[in-house]
């Protein structure tokens, strides 16, 4: 966290000198912007390379075990991370074929700007939380379990769970009150495009308690290693049922905009009754991760 703050700090600071100009320095323009960039990114990488090299955090470069490949480790990431980044590309299938829907309605124009505004932009409020929960729910739930404290694990999930309800009950509480003033920070008056996010936002606002409650959880299925079941779920609630949806409606009857955001709706449903089940029936408890052989 503090890592990316301070990229993101260093980022904006030289990029504002460097397009700019200050002093002695000239004004770079567009190649400014470039320049700051790779400078914040290069000295923050060397920095946290001294601090792995020096052994001031928890996690460091091991001293006396040679700087080859640990094939043993290398395994266990393979068999634990390639279904998270499936995972991940699953999300961007399912994303640009709901695109492909939405340029099909009547009205594509408007429904893209609202989808673009309201979900792209609006409902990342939600999504930020609720993945900064997520990767918090894996690291606990890994380190208990890890520390042969399931029922600590379980605890602990649960309460990153009511955290993001209560975070996207919130925000959902916005997009229902004042949804039209949310739109005009983003220049939105066209009557036709806000009124078709003015419904998405409402949806959404229902939308967003499904999808707070069902990250946490798969950050507790990721953390203590079962990495296949968040895959599963998410090809089932993020393209099979959310596009299969679409796509009945298109083939029987005219797709409308309504249908998208109501398709969007079931999914994220469906992940989080799928990722809490799968969560309580427990079966993560008995997850190994077998690295002795890399300490041999």
């Amino acid at each position: 966290m503090i890592l990316g703050i301070s990229l993101t700090v260093l980022n904006l600071v030289l990029n504002i000198i460097l397009i700019r100009g200050l002093g002695p320095i000239p004004a770079f323009g567009t190649k400014g912007a470039a320049m700051g960039t790779c400078i914040a990114s290069g000295s923050l990488a060397i920095y946290a390379l001294w601090k792995l090299w020096g052994g001031g955090w928890v996690i460091s470069f091991p001293r006396g075990q040679g700087y080859g490949p640990d094939w043993a480790i290398i395994r266990e990431l393979f068999r634990f991370g390639l279904p998270s980044g499936f995972q991940g590309i699953v999300a961007n299938i399912g994303g640009v074929f709901m695109l492909a829907f939405i340029g099909s309605l009547p009205q594509s124009a408007a429904a893209q700007a609202a989808f673009a505004v309201c979900y792209t932009q609006l409902f990342s409020l939600v999504t930020w939380t609720s993945v900064g929960l997520m990767g918090a729910s894996a690291a606990i739930a890994g380190q208990n379990l890890g520390a042969g404290k399931p029922d600590r694990t379980a605890a602990a999930v649960h309460v990153a769970a009511r955290i993001g309800l209560t975070s996207a009950a919130i925000i959902g509480a916005l997009f229902l009150l004042i949804p039209r003033q949310l739109l005009a920070i983003f220049g939105m008056h066209d009557p036709v495009v806000v009124d078709i996010a003015v419904q998405l936002l409402h949806v959404l606002s229902l939308s967003g308690l499904f999808i707070a409650v069902a990250l946490t959880y798969t950050g507790g299925l990721t953390g203590t290693g079962d990495t296949k079941s968040p895959l599963y779920i998410s090809i089932a609630s993020q393209v099979a049922l959310p596009l299969g949806i679409c796509f009945v409606i298109q083939q029987t009857g005219t797709l409308q905009p309504i249908h998208i955001w109501i398709a969007i709706l079931v999914g994220h449903a469906a992940r989080c009754g799928l990722s809490v089940a799968r969560f309580n029936q427990g079966r993560w408890r008995n997850i190994k991760v077998d690295i002795g052989a890399a300490k041999a």
